[in-house]
């Protein structure tokens, strides 16, 4: 290489070490987008797609049973909660917050959200799965979402961080909270974005549960322990009046049917120390003792026939303070699926293959399914209703 070409190639070399130097220099720094935008814009909500099929794992992909029977495991979890849908099925998975689609029999299984949200502990779904409010804990504080599923994407709002309970109305896009005052408790009804708030009441009581079944109607659940008297209380939102419907029943729980007319209720017998299961006609204003000992929180109205429901129910159900003992986790149940008409009596074992302890059950829209989490092992199921 003759001599003025190798000065040549070393003063080029220098001018670009050079012009990268100054540019690493003078580049506009990134901004700091978590100190400007503010808890909303740090929030994870939004920044992940969604929307495609998941890849068969594991920990996802639903159980190999044979085809020709009735249950099946749809995910192993652990899965917090779900909702139907006309086509299956919405749940959301409890280690990391993904949220997941899925049919009654496994097939379709798609992600809707993969936002990572761990800490997930209290749940409650719109009517069409396509909104969810949701509780967390992030440094030891609790906050409180609420995050609609828009094609791709997912819209979040952070609500009060003192909401006590919280619900979807079934018919339109609002929602409704509860949140603490020094003399009880104040319900606002909002958007799902929380924006358009009004004040809708005030109640000299502050530890409760929010039920909206029907459109006019909201009901109010004491927190339900096997040690003190629970109420269930109706507010009227048309005419602001509350009225007692359920009182003085010790371990209360509750669960509504679909249009919101009547009510599977549990309460603690003291004497046998086991839950009996009721239900209450809300037209009529009569209860019905069904004569069985379960939970409400196992059991499921159906759609298809009014004299229905669907119960896990433990035939060898151990004497405990119930619901206290079975909410930590103290006492576990061995449930078995059964359909009660509680209009005739009559009571139909639908499957025994596994004993579970089942947590949350619904009946799909058209009658054919019933899915349900098993609380020990947090796996999602469904089962075929077969006739």
């Amino acid at each position: 290489m003759n001599k003025p070409l190798a000065i040549g190639l070393i003063i080029f070399f220098i001018l670009v070490i050079a012009a990268g130097a100054i540019w690493l220099a003078v580049r506009p720094a990134p901004l700091a987008e978590e100190a400007e935008r503010g808890f909303l814009q740090r929030f994870p909500f939004g920044l992940f797609g969604g929307g495609e099929p998941a890849q068969p794992s594991p920990e996802t992909a639903p159980a190999p049973i044979a085809e020709e029977l009735a249950l099946l495991m749809l995910d192993q979890g652990p899965v917090e909660s779900f909702s139907i849908k006309e086509t299956g099925l919405r749940y959301l998975l409890k280690q990391d917050g993904h949220i997941m689609d899925i049919g009654p029999r496994g097939e379709d299984q798609t992600r809707v959200s993969n936002t990572t949200i761990p800490k997930i502990f209290e749940t409650s779904w719109s009517q069409n799965a396509s909104k969810i409010i949701f509780k967390y804990i992030e440094n030891d504080n609790i906050r409180t979402v609420s995050a609609e599923f828009i094609a791709t994407s997912t819209r979040a709002t952070v609500l009060p961080q003192n909401i006590i309970s919280f619900a979807f109305a079934p018919d339109r896009e609002r929602l409704l909270y509860l949140v603490p005052t020094p003399n009880g408790s104040r319900l606002i009804a909002a958007d799902p974005d929380n924006s358009r708030q009004t004040d809708v009441a005030s109640f000299p009581f502050g530890d409760f549960d929010i039920y909206w079944p029907e459109k006019n109607s909201v009901y109010l659940l004491s927190r339900p322990s096997g040690v003190a008297e629970g109420f269930l209380f109706k507010y009227d939102l048309q005419r602001g009046t509350l009225n007692k419907i359920l009182g003085d029943l010790a371990g209360l729980q509750i669960k509504f049917s679909d249009d919101g007319q009547k009510v599977i209720y549990s309460v603690y017998d003291a004497a046998s120390e086991k839950p009996r299961l009721f239900i209450y006609d809300l037209n009529k204003k009569t209860a019905v003792d069904i004569q069985t000992d379960g939970l409400a929180e196992k059991c499921s109205f159906t759609r298809k026939n009014a004299g229905l429901v669907y119960c896990g129910l433990d035939q060898g159900l151990q004497a405990a303070v119930y619901p206290d003992e079975w909410l930590q986790g103290s006492i576990s149940t061995s449930d078995t699926l059964w359909e009660i008409n509680f209009e005739t009596g009559q009571k139909r074992l639908l499957d025994e293959t596994l004993p579970f302890n089942i947590k949350q059950i619904t009946v799909s829209y058209d009658g054919v399914f019933l899915f349900f989490i098993d609380k020990n092992s947090g796996s999602l199921w469904s089962l075929e209703i077969i006739n």
